[in-house]
């Protein structure tokens, strides 16, 4: 029998009993995998518990209450920069009303089962703010909706959306549906909901393309109307420029798909974006992600 501790750092004051058992747990767990004698619980470890805990609190409230933020980041046309669409992006804050990033809340929303109920909430959220804004005059065509891979797997996913839908009276054909490649690892699953929900009037979007293992090949038989590239591959490109990301564009176009550049944050990136053949460009030098309301104040009148 082998025996291996987990002890408090000397000195270190903690009031929160639930902090302690989680701090204790965690060392204990490194003990096994680094294959340690001991692990020291400091006062790092302890601020990184406390951290994910809140997190873990904000998501929970948010999907209880119903408190999840909708904010909408611009998307436009490469070559005029006008207007053709928006992202609708969930965010929800921290005990002190501060935001919590979504890079933080939405993997602790998708270990815990809550991004189904996020997601849903997001949803709606923007079919209320297509009903309730006049978005064809602010020359948008539709909201790009993120769908993670968790809620892809609901079968009731489509039904679900429907409903939604007619709640609001609003279109299918209003909003895009963003998956990432981790969507596709299950491809008889994806195609049997794709097909449900292609028939209800979605379309699909692939989202974050160059962040990970990206196969233009498993694109071919896709359902996507547009392939969005990811900024880090967009921001590689103004590193070293080659013949890549060309190259990679109008392979796309000749697959039939519209292609979209994330993380545009100056007129050369925009300017360059273009002469490769991108079709829209999304990034903080349009505009960053703006609260709902500011979003129609800026660009469009509310219906009356």
């Amino acid at each position: 029998m082998e025996v291996r501790f987990g002890y408090i750092e000397r000195n270190l004051k903690i009031t929160d009993a639930e902090l302690l058992v989680k701090g204790l747990i965690s060392a204990l767990t490194q003990v096994e995998s680094i294959n340690n004698e001991s692990v020291k619980v400091t006062a790092a470890t302890i601020k990184n518990i406390a951290t994910k805990t809140e997190i873990k609190r904000a998501v929970e409230y948010a999907v209880e209450h119903n408190t999840a933020e909708l904010f909408l980041q611009p998307i436009v046309n490469a070559t005029t920069h006008e207007l053709v669409g928006a992202e609708a992006l969930a965010r929800i804050r921290n005990k002190d009303n501060e935001l919590i990033p979504p890079g933080l809340f939405i993997p602790v929303a998708e270990r815990n089962g809550r991004i189904n109920s996020l997601g849903k909430q997001m949803f709606e959220k923007s079919c209320a703010f297509i009903k309730n804004h006049d978005i064809d005059s602010m020359g948008i065509s539709w909201l790009n909706v993120n769908l993670s891979p968790v809620q892809f797997l609901s079968s009731s996913l489509n039904e679900s959306f429907s409903t939604i839908l007619q709640l609001h009276e609003i279109s299918a054909e209003k909003l895009h549906l963003e998956l990432t490649e981790e969507a596709m690892i299950d491809y008889t699953l994806l195609q049997h909901h794709i097909q449900d929900m292609k028939e209800t009037g979605f379309s699909f979007v692939l989202d974050d393309y160059g962040s990970g293992y990206s196969n233009v090949s498993r694109l071919k038989s896709g359902p996507f109307v547009n392939v969005k590239l990811d900024m880090s591959i967009v921001w590689d490109y103004f590193k070293t420029k080659d013949e890549i990301l060309p190259t990679l564009v109008q392979a796309f176009k000749r697959m039939k798909f519209s292609v979209t550049a994330e993380g545009i944050e100056s007129e050369e990136m925009a300017n360059a974006m273009r002469d490769i053949g991108c079709d829209y460009l999304q990034g903080f030098y349009f505009s960053k992600p703006l609260p709902a309301d500011e979003f129609a104040a800026k660009y469009g009148k509310q219906k009356s």
